[in-house]
């Protein structure tokens, strides 16, 4: 039937083809991918690496690019160093990155993908479960700022800031303050946790004032998880520079 049709239409001069896919119906990559058409050689900062699936995912999606993959959790930097060696063009960097410069003191819990420079929250149990979030230790674990990171790299621009530190985003971007007021960051890929489940993470609406405060815009949500009764407990969300 299909086929029929496409004939009679392209008998009256006319052709049938595919609407391009709206960007709001695409994944958060492939979103980020059209967002960043026509850059060359895009710079990709990788805050929370852990063992580097994502760096290696933007390596794939954006051939080209460059990525600068901060991790301070020794076990898994070390993890992250071995999944990288292969590809040149993923720096990794053994600290974090936070709001001040210097060792702090982190929490390693029972998931490494859980460890955070806060304290667990009792109620995160609750909304992840057991075995994710008990703290097995405190680890000494060096953080810079964005900023100082920055100039001492001597980075011109960042075209992607994908931050994922379990609840302390907003430290990462209070310490990248100089580069939001400048203008360097051109697109924010971050996780927000929306249910308690490390103290000293911001609610929701905190999560979202603090990049609105620094210059960029709600471009889109993804990844949205729920807890078994149906409430928001987390999702991803992609963020660009005011008036883009």
């Amino acid at each position: 039937m299909k086929k029929l049709i496409k004939k009679l239409v392209n008998r009256c001069g006319y052709r049938i083809s595919r609407l391009a896919k709206p960007l709001s119906t695409l994944d958060a990559f492939t979103a980020m991918k059209q967002l960043l058409s026509g850059i060359r050689e895009p710079v990709i900062f990788d805050v929370g690496a852990h063992h580097g699936h994502i760096s290696k995912k933007f390596r794939d999606l954006l051939p080209t690019s460059v990525v600068y993959a901060f991790e301070p959790f020794k076990e898994s930097f070390e993890q992250l160093k071995m999944n990288i060696a292969s590809d040149p063009k993923i720096t990794a960097y053994n600290f974090g990155l936070s709001n001040k410069d210097g060792m702090q003191s982190f929490h390693s819990n029972s998931s490494s993908a859980t460890n955070s420079l806060f304290p667990s929250d009792k109620a995160g149990i609750q909304t992840w479960g057991e075995n994710l979030l008990e703290t097995q230790k405190l680890v000494e674990a060096g953080f810079k700022t964005l900023d100082s990171v920055v100039q001492t790299m001597q980075i011109p621009k960042i075209d992607i800031l994908k931050i994922d530190v379990q609840g302390a985003e907003h430290l990462v971007i209070e310490g990248a303050a100089k580069a939001c007021s400048q203008g360097l960051i051109r697109l924010v890929y971050s996780e927000i946790i929306t249910q308690p489940t490390y103290k000293g993470q911001n609610r929701f609406d905190e999560a979202l004032a603090s990049f609105f405060n620094n210059g960029f815009d709600l471009y889109n949500i993804y990844n949205m998880s729920f807890t078994s009764e149906g409430r928001l407990r987390q999702l991803d969300a992609i963020f660009t520079k005011t008036g883009n």
